[in-house]
């Protein structure tokens, strides 16, 4: 499904750009409100508005203000079905976007691309600029825009019958509608969860999602997106068998497309009912809702549905007899199909080539800078030569070619040096990136070899058993005790299977956690002091009664992830508890809190244990690294923290050499910006 024009250009306008123009903000705006204007008439209309707007007062707009215009004007030509023009109008801005030092500037470029790709079900390309987009997200310091890419990437998912990724961003996205009290994406949400349940054949779950979104959407108003949930419950009831309320729910969800002005929109339910209508063997009613159907799609180029139509209709011919017109509407199918692959083949083809014109381009801004910058120090230079040939015109010229060879031996020797630095780089990066692969995967496959091997034995006995009895039964040697004996060697044996299944698949699920995003609250103001001695003495007596535990320090006021940081030390105290105390008879925790000049607050956590090895400390953060392996513990746990520290709260940990056993030092800023006033904008929110 597509996003609503108005959702994206509302909330387009709403992004922070820097705005450093001739043309005043207030002029801008009402530029932006004729662009408003023309767009909703027809997405043609507002592409020859913004060029007019950017023809008229090209020299006045800031670069940013300009961007802006050409982001709504990429979006406008996807929805005028031009998506080569707007491909390389998305080109355009992404190469002036990079004189634009401004967080999250890409995040337009890669939405906007995810959806032209998602168009022509250019699928792959989608999710690629779709989790590029996620990544620029968190930089516009809103986690409206983290929620809504990942709507978009569980819509791509769901397109490429990734079910289990799909539904698990389906629920995050709803997850914080809900948490922000958010109506009209809560009605999304479910109506994306009811979308999975339905592909997933569990109608009465996907019945139950899409009644509560059409239940929202009717109590606030949403006609819009009522439409949606109205042909998705058409769907569902005729999945069911129930064809009298899918087709009641079908022609209502066409009267309020029609109502909205979306007759494009009418193509889906028209085809629903098409097939309806065949399965009931209501010809004539099949036949008109195909011909509008088809009529429909080729007045607004739409392939897709062409192509269902042009089958449905061949279908039906053949099943009414009527073999030259199937042939027919076959041939139409056909045609239909390859003019949509070609399609397919041209913006992949537009896409790769703008791609190689914008790095080029870039190249040869960066060689006109470097020229300049050249050109620049010669100038100096041959000002300074001048002064000195006054002088001596003799000695200028000895000192000046002792001087340029000089100069040109230190470029070149600094030259072939960059080089040796960049490879040496590239060589280093590419082995940490292997390193950190092939430890994750050791680590995986280490912890899943014993549950799983045990599986197999299991079952490899299991089965020779069966044999064994099957042989018995049929030479008809099976006596009583052999049976009862095959009996509890059976149960034993799947007693091990299951036990040992279950294992790995916890195993799996706590893999799992490496991956997903940890759940970040709400920024709050709080006394640290304070904090640690409310929560941290409940943590130590639930975990162990018999530990002594010391708190000192000052009571600085911060800013950060209050339920981030009291993980971060429950972990802490869990590690110290299973690991360093098993031999200590008097164990003590102290935590002391110190304030530096550079506005960061350091925690000292310290233990008396058996603490950690000097060559083992730099191991301690990295993923599956125990010192107690085989005994349930994954090694996760330090890595948690590590993550939770420098990618939450924005800080710094490290295990330090201590006589007295581990000693962690964390370091987080007193406080976190969390001001900007960003709105996010769904590119392509799924309705």
């Amino acid at each position: 499904m597509k996003a609503c024009i108005w959702v994206f250009l509302s909330s387009l306008f709403l992004l922070s750009l820097p705005t450093t123009a001739k043309l005043p903000d207030e002029t801008f705006s009402q530029l932006r409100a004729q662009v408003s204007k023309a767009g909703g008439k027809s997405p043609l209309t507002g592409i020859d508005k913004i060029d007019q707007i950017i023809n008229e007062h090209n020299h006045q707009l800031a670069k940013a203000q300009k961007i802006r215009l050409l982001y709504i004007k990429s979006w406008y030509q996807i929805n005028a079905d031009r998506l080569e023009a707007a491909i390389e109008t998305l080109a355009q801005t992404r190469l002036m976007a990079r004189d634009i030092d401004e967080p999250g500037i890409l995040y337009s470029y890669y939405s906007i691309s995810a959806s032209a790709f998602a168009n022509v079900e250019l699928y792959d390309l989608a999710l690629e600029n779709n989790l590029k987009a996620y990544q620029e997200a968190p930089l516009l310091n809103r986690p409206q825009f983290i929620s809504q890419t990942e709507n978009n990437i569980g819509h791509v998912y769901l397109k490429l019958g990734l079910l289990d990724e799909a539904e698990h961003y389906f629920q995050r996205f709803y997850d914080f509608a809900v948490q922000m009290d958010m109506l009209s994406q809560q009605a999304t949400g479910l109506n994306n969860l009811g979308e999975v349940a339905y592909l997933r054949g569990k109608l009465d779950k996907a019945l139950q999602f899409h009644e509560q979104s059409l239940a929202i959407r009717k109590a606030n108003g949403y006609d819009y997106h009522l439409s949606w949930s109205l042909y998705n419950l058409g769907r569902v009831y005729a999945s069911k068998k129930n064809f009298k309320l899918a087709e009641q729910y079908l022609k209502d969800a066409i009267v309020s497309w029609r109502n909205n002005n979306a007759l494009s929109k009418t193509v889906q339910p028209l085809l629903e009912l098409a097939s309806i209508y065949l399965s009931q063997n209501r010809i004539d009613e099949a036949n008109t809702a195909l011909d509008q159907t088809i009529m429909l799609a080729t007045k607004h180029n739409h392939l897709i549905p062409q192509q269902k139509a042009f089958r449905l209709q061949s279908k039906l011919n053949t099943q009414t007899g009527n073999l030259k017109q199937a042939l027919q509407a076959l041939e139409q199918y056909n045609a239909v199909t390859e003019k949509f692959a070609k399609k397919q083949a041209s913006i992949g083809l537009a896409y790769m080539v703008s791609q190689t014109e914008l790095q080029t381009k870039e190249i040869e801004l960066k060689e006109v800078e470097q020229e300049h910058r050249i050109a620049v120090a010669t100038s100096n230079a041959q000002r300074r030569q001048g002064w000195i040939i006054l002088a001596s015109a003799i000695a200028i010229i000895i000192m000046s070619s002792g001087f340029i060879y000089r100069l040109n031996k230190r470029k070149s020797q600094l030259q072939t040096l960059i080089v040796r630095l960049e490879n040496t780089q590239e060589k280093l990066i590419e082995s940490e990136k292997m390193r950190a692969m092939t430890t994750l995967v050791s680590g995986m496959a280490h912890q899943l070899n014993t549950p799983l091997g045990l599986v197999i034995t299991a079952d490899s006995t299991l089965k020779s058993l069966i044999e064994q009895l099957a042989e018995q039964f049929s030479k008809q040697t099976l006596t009583e005790k052999r049976l009862l004996q095959f009996i509890n060697q059976a149960n034993e044996l799947a007693t091990l299977s299951q036990k040992n299944s279950e294992k790995a698949a916890d195993m799996v699920q706590r893999f799992k956690m490496m991956s997903a995003k940890l759940q970040i609250s709400e920024l709050s103001d709080f006394p640290l002091l304070t904090f640690l001695s409310e929560n941290t003495h409940i943590l130590i007596t639930s975990e162990h009664k018999n530990v002594a535990f010391n708190l000192k320090g000052h009571n600085v006021n911060i800013t950060n992830y209050a339920p981030v940081l009291l993980k971060v030390i429950a972990q802490l105290i869990e590690n110290s508890i299973k690991h360093g105390f098993t031999d200590t008879k008097e164990p003590q925790i102290d935590i002391e809190v110190e304030q530096d000049d550079s506005n960061q607050v350091i925690i000292h956590y310290k233990d008396n244990g058996t603490g950690i090895p000097i060559d083992k400390r730099k191991q301690v953060f990295d993923p599956f690294y125990t010192t107690r392996l085989g005994e349930g513990s994954l090694g996760l746990g330090l890595n948690v923290i590590y993550n939770s520290v420098v990618h939450i709260m924005n800080g710094q940990v490290e295990c330090i050499e201590d006589s007295q056993g581990a000693h962690f030092v964390i370091r987080i800023p007193k406080g976190i910006d969390n001001n900007v006033d960003l709105q996010p904008y769904p590119i392509e929110a799924h309705c």
